[in-house]
C-alpha cells in the first residue's frame, strides 16, 4: 500500500511531525512518502493520504489549500486523514476551537475526511517574524501567563496514537521483526 505523509510547515515543526507519522506507518509495512505538499503533484498512486498543516493567522497554509484542490478526486477516493498543529490547541478549548475556527469544514465534507488530529507545536520567537510575534501577541487576552514560547510542546505520545488508530481502523498490523544487514 502506498502511503502519501504530506505537510505544509513554516517553520520545521509541522514537517518534523509529518517524518515521525511516516516512521510510525513505515512500521506497519508500508511503502510511505513523507514529502511538502508543495512537491506533490500527482496524487493517483497513493492509496492512503495523511496530511497536516500548521496554522497561521487562524487557517492551514496555502501549501494545503492548494494541494486539496489538486488532489480532491484521489483525496475523496482513498482514506484521508488530516492533522493540524496550533499553538491555539494549548489553552483551555483550545482543541475545540482550532476546529471550529482553522479548519474550513466544508472543504473536509467534500473531500469526506472526519479523522482531524490536532496538536500543539514548537515556538520558538526567535524563529518567527515581526508579523507572526504581532498575531501571537494579538491573540493573547492576558487571562493567563503568557507561557507558550521558546519550547517544543508537542505530545509525541498524542501523535503516536493518532497514528495507530488510524492503521487499527485500517486493520493493519505492525511487523516488527528487523532485518539484519551484514556488512
Amino acid at each position: 500500500m502506498n502511503v502519501l505523509v504530506g505537510y505544509a510547515s513554516a517553520h520545521g515543526s509541522t514537517a518534523e511531525m509529518a517524518e515521525f507519522v511516516g516512521r510510525l506507518l513505515h512500521a506497519y509495512d508500508l511503502n510511505v512518502t513523507v514529502a511538502p505538499l508543495n512537491d506533490v503533484q500527482d496524487c493517483s498512486s497513493y492509496d492512503l493520504f495523511v496530511i497536516g498543516s500548521a496554522i497561521h493567522a487562524g487557517m492551514w497554509l496555502q501549501e494545503m489549500s492548494l494541494f486539496l484542490e489538486r488532489c480532491a478526486e484521489a483525496l475523496t477516493s482513498h482514506p484521508t486523514h488530516l492533522f493540524i498543529t496550533c499553538i491555539r490547541v494549548l489553552e483551555p478549548d483550545g482543541v475545540e476551537h482550532s476546529l471550529e475556527y482553522y479548519v474550513h469544514q466544508p472543504t473536509l465534507e467534500k473531500l469526506g475526511i472526519d479523522n482531524i488530529g490536532v496538536f500543539a507545536g514548537k515556538l520558538d520567537v526567535n524563529d518567527i517574524d515581526w508579523n507572526e510575534r504581532w498575531l501571537l501577541a494579538s491573540a493573547y487576552d492576558g487571562t493567563e501567563s503568557s507561557k507558550h514560547v521558546n519550547h517544543d510542546y508537542r505530545d509525541w505520545y498524542a501523535i503516536a496514537t493518532w497514528v495507530h488508530q488510524i492503521a487499527k481502523t485500517m486493520n493493519l498490523k505492525p511487523n516488527f521483526a528487523q532485518e539484519e544487514h551484514v556488512e
